[in-house]
């Protein structure tokens, strides 16, 4: 003889399971762009700053700058080890305490401060030690291409 009302029980359990299960798979998609880098995150880095006998050029508020074209501040915590310009292209080497995650959420947001729309990004990258993200911005009818990539210990982004 059949419990039909363990059976009824059961059914309603497992339509509450597939529920569950229905509403856990699809959470993640719900998320589509990463949180940017916290200005908490920011705060608790020293600024940054050229190495000795490196010469940079800074904004207004004497932050180094990557990049004085787009213009890109050099994040907090950065030492900037070398700089060079070419009209508006650029190439600058720094230290940072920072993971390569959080240095790619930092130059993203601070791109967009500046007014440049993101494109593309695309990353590669070849653990443990190199890593690299390839930004296509546009502002105004310009389009730009931003290379950050940490190898050997350092960062590096590249304008052009």
């Amino acid at each position: 003889m059949t419990n039909w009302g363990n059976v009824s029980v059961m059914r309603n359990l497992l339509g509450l399971f597939t529920l569950v299960l229905i509403v856990a798979g699809c959470a993640p998609a719900l998320q589509k762009e990463e949180p940017p880098v916290t200005r908490q995150e920011q705060t608790t880095l020293p600024p940054a700053k050229a190495a000795p006998g490196v010469l940079v050029i800074s904004n207004d508020a004497g932050v180094p700058l990557l990049s004085s074209y787009l213009p890109l501040p050099a994040p907090p915590g950065s030492v900037i080890l070398v700089q060079s310009y070419a009209g508006k292209m650029s190439y600058s080497r720094f230290s940072n305490p920072q993971s390569f995650d959080a240095m790619r959420r930092y130059l993203i947001a601070a791109l967009k401060d500046a007014g440049w729309r993101v494109l593309e990004a695309t990353a590669w990258e070849k653990p443990p030690g190199l890593f690299q993200v390839t930004i296509r911005v546009a502002k105004g009818g310009e389009q730009k291409t931003v290379i950050l990539r940490y190898e050997k210990g350092n960062y590096s982004v590249e304008v052009r």
